[in-house]
């Protein structure tokens, strides 16, 4: 169980859908992504929410990280409405705000725009190439895999991805990975105390 490093595998997807040209860039809305929904509580700040608020864990969302906000989001059978239907608390990319509710978005937004679903673009994209098959994903009420803890695979395919990112984001001669989404990943982002800093779903010491 890979509980909060499958928020670095959603990052990985990102970028990599960045990359094939299903997402434009980290600066789209994040509500744009979702045109069939009507959001509660939506006021400026919730439309100017960007995926790269998302991914640095600064989307202002009122969001309270622990078990009870988990139980209550995993009642309800769509996850993204009772994530983004929370009142704003803060201006998008003001403070830092760890959220596992933000991770599942970006799972959802793989769904959306791929158009092959998020399983099945990991499947094609991320694990096949690494050979990694044996593993699990945990779903929510519509069938999207849980972004923010929901991954499970063996300690030798986990070691598959953290080699894969210590190279660059190639393997075998292919880049899997864009190296310069690797890069922006991994270095020092927004510092958040006792020499940490959070990047794109990567804790950085």
């Amino acid at each position: 169980m890979l509980y909060s490093c499958t928020k670095s595998f959603i990052s990985a997807l990102v970028g990599m859908a960045i990359e094939d040209g299903y997402i434009d860039d980290i600066h789209q809305p994040v509500l744009d992504f979702f045109p069939d929904y009507r959001f509660q509580n939506v006021d400026q700040r919730k439309e100017s929410m960007t995926l790269a608020d998302l991914l640095t864990m600064r989307s202002g969302l009122d969001w309270q990280e622990g078990v009870p906000v988990y139980q209550e989001m995993m009642r309800t059978t769509d996850w993204v409405a009772y994530v983004l239907n929370k009142r704003m608390a803060a201006e998008p990319g003001s403070r830092f705000r760890y959220c596992s509710g933000c991770s599942h978005l970006m799972s959802a937004i793989i769904q959306e725009t791929t158009g092959m679903g998020t399983l099945e673009y990991a499947q094609s994209q991320l694990f096949e190439p690494l050979g990694i098959s044996n593993y699990s994903w945990e779903l929510d009420g519509r069938d999207i895999p849980n972004g923010g803890w929901g991954l499970q695979m063996t300690p030798r395919d986990m070691a598959k991805f953290g080699y894969l990112y210590l190279n660059k984001g190639a393997w075998e001669g292919q880049q899997i990975v864009p190296a310069d989404w690797v890069q922006d990943s991994i270095q020092a982002g927004l510092a958040v105390g006792g020499g940490v800093y959070y990047a794109y779903q990567w804790w950085v010491y």
